[in-house]
């Protein structure tokens, strides 16, 4: 089937979009969240000046891309534990990925966090797994906390600042299993220690 002109359109827009994204993950790389101006971004990209204010209004809305972008890959390589029973577990793992993923890339971890503290849970697959999580946790008992809002700000709130710390370089990557354990615990979770201490691993 030929492709009509409307879609190439669309597809060759994606691909603006989604290469002016990782030139900024790479612009931010190396000069850091707050340094680059829209000039690197385009020059990085291949792309006129214009083409950038055609996808983008600020150079916020351009950080909240890649953040997003960033969350949407994670909660992909996540997506194996989706299928485990226990939403206690799946938090931790959650926080866990996030702030060792935060030690180990530093550039990563900046975007999400720097966005995240205004604009979380970044896109739709982080806010669907949390809300599900919390959902379930407080279904089977697992969470006892008095509203889904109240457990949303909890791990949420701990995790970004987890990220921040470690990127601050103020905890190393095992405070990924630190603020596992006491954002378990906040949420009422009986044998929090254990769970947040079970072996990282896919499927």
């Amino acid at each position: 089937m030929v492709a009509s002109r409307a879609e190439i359109g669309r597809s060759r827009r994606e691909r603006t979009r989604a290469a002016l994204v990782e030139a900024a993950l790479r612009v931010f790389a190396r000069l850091g969240p707050d340094a680059p101006s829209i000039d690197d971004f385009t020059s990085e990209a291949g792309v006129a000046r214009g083409t950038f204010y055609n996808y983008f209004n600020s150079r916020e809305d351009l950080l909240l891309a890649v953040a997003t972008a960033a969350a949407e890959r994670i909660e992909a390589d996540l997506a194996w534990q989706r299928s485990l029973p226990d939403a206690a577990e799946r938090v931790s793992l959650h926080l866990r990925h996030y702030i060792r993923k935060a030690a180990a890339e530093p550039v990563w971890g900046w975007a999400v966090v720097r966005m995240a503290l205004v604009a979380a849970p970044l896109g739709t697959s982080m806010q669907d797994n949390l809300a599900q999580d919390v959902a379930d946790g407080r279904a089977t008992g697992r969470f006892a906390v008095s509203s889904a809002q109240l457990a949303y700000d909890i791990i949420l709130g701990a995790g970004m600042m987890g990220m921040r710390s470690v990127l601050q370089g103020e905890a190393d990557a095992a405070h990924a299993e630190v603020v596992a354990e006491a954002v378990l615990r906040a949420l009422g979770v009986a044998d929090a220690a254990e769970v947040a201490h079970r072996t990282l691993g896919a499927g």
